[in-house]
């Protein structure tokens, strides 16, 4: 499950993979298809990991998740 984040603040293990999908171009729909999830969850996740990161844009996103 990817409901436990490590640390506070800290994505859970599934925002952590939405959010990498998402910083690397793929829409929610497309996300979704990869993740074999529904489009609002990709959504949920989203959000989360936009106000985890305190972020308003997939730019920022990206700028803000490490390297992979």
């Amino acid at each position: 499950g990817g409901r436990r984040p490590g640390a506070a603040g800290a994505l859970t293990a599934s925002e952590q993979r939405v959010a990498e999908l998402a910083a690397q171009g793929l829409t929610n729909k497309q996300i979704a298809a990869r993740l074999v999830v529904s489009v609002r969850t990709v959504e949920a996740h989203l959000a989360q990991a936009f106000a985890k990161l305190r972020v308003s844009s997939r730019t920022q996103l990206a700028r803000r998740l490490p390297p992979s």
